[in-house]
């Protein structure tokens, strides 16, 4: 009975040892739907020093700022006169006269605009006043700080 019983523990081991484990295996796609997408940082203040009647014109300084978009994303610059709602696209040049010292620029863009890196780009917001100009202060010296048409808007279409 011994016997019986090792040759059928021999036989059922023997058997457990040739048992195939099953597999199967599927496939599957994962789609990705990217939504393009521009950020702009704050243009810095530009700033125009000018004395009164000046021969030549007169350069100002700051207007930087930088943009990052998508890869490859194609993006153009306008700028609006004011500080109203954006209206798209905005012009290439702007043309004021400050209603505080009476004295006329212009504004401009250092690029039309540019192809999305994924880095942060650099450009700036340039700007020009005529020489020539009088202008007008009651004082040795004066600011536009008063001005109601001091804030203009840079438009980033994408």
């Amino acid at each position: 009975m011994k016997r019986i019983i090792a040759a059928t523990a021999v036989a059922a081991a023997l058997a457990a040892g040739n048992a195939q484990a099953g597999s199967t295996s599927g496939q599957f796609n994962v789609n990705v739907t990217l939504t393009s997408a521009c950020t702009v940082s704050a243009v810095t203040d530009l700033a125009f020093a000018y004395t009164s009647l000046q021969a030549g014109a007169a350069s100002a300084t700051g207007g930087g700022f930088s943009v990052a978009c998508t890869n490859s994303l194609p993006y153009t610059f306008g700028l609006q006169s004011g500080a109203g709602a954006a209206t798209p696209p905005g012009a290439a040049t702007i043309s004021v006269t400050d209603n505080a010292v009476n004295l006329g620029y212009s504004l401009g863009l250092s690029a039309a605009g540019g192809t999305g890196s994924g880095a942060s780009q650099a450009y700036s917001v340039t700007g020009s006043m005529a020489g020539s100009q009088a202008g007008t202060c009651a004082a040795a010296s004066c600011t536009n700080a008063g001005a109601t048409n001091k804030t203009h808007t840079l438009i980033l279409n994408y």
